[in-house]
């Protein structure tokens, strides 16, 4: 997992709301176990029409959105299914930001354990934010993890994170990373076990 300071980014809008993860990552593309090559099968349904054709008029397909590393979705993102290839695609395209009003508690968790960063504010900011991109596309956001704060020109506005998760995005660690700095705890357990718990023989 890379580390995550700091981000400056075009936005990408996606101004629908209860958007679920079988809209993120449909479910015909779950047969592979890997976290990568997700990418280009985000949002399939609604990128491609029924010939396979790219629909031009979705977000993703469009060529002024396609540095964005920030995603402006409308409320209540991530419900349904606790799949994690969701956030798997999100960040496979290219995403390190998703921003929100809310978000379905299993989705934020597990972008969380990724380093895809799900940012709640309120939905007058939200709105805020469609409405920089409707003027202009090119508008940059700057979003710093360690101040937990998102800015554009003369606007800075903090957001909650905690400090559990701050510091996994800032050294970069997921579960596993986190366990291995405890290996030497857990070895010297280990080696007591027996003695502690003998009935576990």
């Amino acid at each position: 997992m890379k580390e995550i300071r700091e981000i400056k980014s075009i936005m990408m809008p996606l101004k629908m709301s209860n958007v679920d993860t079988d809209q993120i990552m449909p479910k015909q593309f779950l047969k592979r176990t890997e976290r990568s090559g997700y990418g280009k099968y985000l949002f399939y349904d609604w990128r491609k029409d029924a010939n396979g054709n790219l629909n031009q008029e979705f977000p993703l397909n469009k060529e002024i959105y396609k540095e964005a590393k920030i995603l402006v979705a409308g409320p209540n993102f991530g419900t349904g299914s606790s799949r994690e290839h969701a956030p798997w695609g999100l960040q496979d395209w290219g995403f390190d930001i998703v921003i929100s009003s809310n978000f379905a508690d299993i989705f934020k968790n597990n972008c969380l354990n990724i380093g895809l960063v799900p940012i709640e504010v309120s939905e007058e900011i939200l709105d805020k934010l469609f409405e920089l991109i409707e003027t202009n596309p090119k508008t940059e956001l700057h979003i710093s993890i360690e101040n937990k704060t998102l800015s554009w020109p003369e606007v800075s506005i903090d957001f909650e994170l905690d400090d559990f998760s701050r510091e996994k995005l800032l050294k970069g660690q997921d579960q596993i990373d986190i366990t291995l700095e405890k290996s030497k705890e857990i070895e010297k357990f280990a080696s007591q076990r027996k003695a502690l718990i003998p009935s576990l023989d």
